[in-house]
């Protein structure tokens, strides 16, 4: 199942990068994407850059979000092997609850995005 657009319309109001949809064969993340803040835009970062979304400079993780079985999930696998300190799968009724909490790793509590960049230099 497809993100709906409205929720990725949220997203990118928020002023969020938001990729092209995965197929919906993609091994790990079907029909799923990937979201990430530009260093430019205020909010949670690791406090240097995290390479590239596209040709635009990320400063955090990209979580992505996709549909599997009967919920949406929301995942940030950074370690491998994994899951590491700051590593994440949530799981959410609705794709709105997984933009929330998209919104909320971004722009509220610091803490989860500074589990990970305590360890990775």
């Amino acid at each position: 199942m497809k993100v709906p657009e409205h929720c990725l319309e949220r997203l990118r109001a928020a002023r969020l990068l938001v990729s092209a949809p995965y197929g919906p064969n993609h091994t790990a993340y079907p029909d799923g994407v990937a979201v990430g803040k530009p260093t430019a835009v205020p909010g949670n970062s690791t406090g240097k850059s995290r390479g590239l979304f596209g040709s635009v400079e990320v400063d955090g993780p990209c979580p992505r979000l996709y549909y599997a079985g009967a919920t949406w999930v929301v995942t940030v696998d950074e370690y491998i092997p994994g899951p590491g300190p700051g590593d994440f799968v949530n799981e959410w009724a609705s794709a709105e609850d997984a933009v929330a909490d998209i919104l909320e790793y971004f722009f509220g509590d610091p803490s989860r995005m500074q589990a990970f960049s305590v360890v990775r230099t």
